[in-house]
């Protein structure tokens, strides 16, 4: 007769209950309120964020873009333009989560893949100028920072959203400013931050400004910031690894060059650093700069600007990085590729995710030189930003 075997209840919890999706938690708070509790504990969710983060059976990568539906079918292209411009609700904002198998195995043109949709609420949801600015354990920041102040955080595997309060920074009359987003985890605080740098549009006649909020205590403080620092709304220009926030900045030197470098921003620290670049790195050279996650590190890729252009990437990457050692050594060139736009991501280290020049994402293969399509056709291709997401149930509408 074969023997009855009865787990514990911290297995269950540790083993089984905590490797579940997002998704199956959610209905499972409701069951009882022993597994409300437990699932809502602070011990469960870095449990099951440590596994989502280091899950060895399976991974993936989800896509996020900005997609616009037109609720009017009959709009003629100008009427489009317009409508794709304004804050009408003429329009419906969605962001998709493409979820991307890591299993590329097969000759088919197209990645194993599965979409969910999110919708913005308005009137974040309505507005041109939406970016995604980061991403960090599941939760996903939009900005409108062009502008605007407004900002929100959101959990699409559970479904959350939260606009967050208005900026503490009071600024001269009539003074246009343009904001510059970062978002993170302060692991000394464990709380998540964001940051926000307001820059003046007429450079240099009003000093640079920053705040910084708290998701723990839902508001805003400013933050010193004693530099006059341009950073670059281009795609790719920002992004959140290990503790800090990345910007590819400039300061103009003089009329005709600026000096380039990478800002950063410690969550912890709540202190700015400087990083140096390539020293052949200059705004002159009609080049874009992308910021990327390779090797386990901050790392480079530069490419042609303009549109319709073959592009060619070239990576670049210092093992010292962050640390004093700013060495920069050229990894590799990709190309020339026919009908690439913009980079996205390295969701492995030999495979790049890119934009075509008809939105479409493509994932290009560095050893084989081979592409795969994802069905993402219909987004704008600046709107595309791509994020190693970690589904997780870390609420954005509770106090840490």
């Amino acid at each position: 007769m074969a023997k009855s075997c009865i787990l514990s209840e911290e297995m269950v919890t540790t083993q089984i209950v905590s490797r579940l999706p997002p998704k199956s938690l959610m209905r499972f708070k409701c069951v009882c309120k022993l597994w409300y509790k437990v699932i809502g504990s602070p011990s469960f969710l870095t449990m099951h964020l440590s596994n989502s983060m280091h899950n060895k059976f399976y991974s993936f990568i989800s896509i996020v873009f900005k997609l616009t539906i037109l609720k009017d079918k009959k709009l003629t292209e100008e009427e489009i333009y317009h409508v794709l411009r304004d804050s009408s609700d003429r329009k419906q904002v969605l962001l998709s989560l493409l979820n991307l198998c890591n299993n590329t195995v097969g000759d088919g043109p197209h990645l194993q893949s599965v979409v969910e949709d999110f919708t913005v609420p308005p009137p974040m949801g309505l507005a041109f100028t939406l970016q995604i600015v980061g991403h960090c354990d599941g939760i996903i920041c939009l900005s409108t920072h062009a502008g605007s102040d407004r900002a929100a955080l959101c959990n699409p595997s559970i479904k959350e959203f939260k606009f967050l309060p208005k900026s503490c920074l009071i600024h001269p009359p009539n003074v246009a400013y343009v904001y510059h987003v970062g978002f993170g985890y302060d692991s000394k605080a464990k709380d998540y931050k964001l940051v926000r740098i307001a820059l003046s549009i007429s450079y240099g006649e009003h000093p640079t400004r920053g705040e910084i909020y708290s998701l723990g205590s839902n508001s805003w403080r400013e933050i010193k910031t004693d530099f006059r620092t341009r950073v670059y709304s281009t795609p790719g220009s920002g992004l959140y690894f290990k503790g800090n926030y990345y910007w590819y900045a400039f300061k103009q030197e003089e009329p005709e060059y600026h000096k380039e470098f990478i800002l950063s921003f410690d969550m912890s620290d709540e202190l700015f650093h400087h990083t140096s670049v390539p020293d052949s790195f200059h705004v002159t050279d009609g080049c874009y700069r992308s910021l990327v996650v390779l090797r386990e590190s901050i790392a480079l890729l530069s490419y042609e600007a303009g549109y319709g252009v073959p592009k060619t990437f070239e990576v670049w990457g210092t093992e010292g990085f962050g640390a004093g050692k700013d060495f920069w050594t050229k990894y590799v060139t990709i190309g020339p590729l026919e009908g690439i736009e913009i980079p996205l991501v390295f969701w492995k280290t030999d495979e790049l995710l890119v934009v075509t020049n008809n939105a479409s994402a493509v994932s290009y293969n560095l050893c084989t030189q081979t592409s795969k399509y994802l069905p993402i056709n219909g987004a704008e291709a600046s709107d595309i930003k791509a994020v190693v997401y970690v589904n997780s149930i870390v609420s954005v509408n509770r106090r840490q």
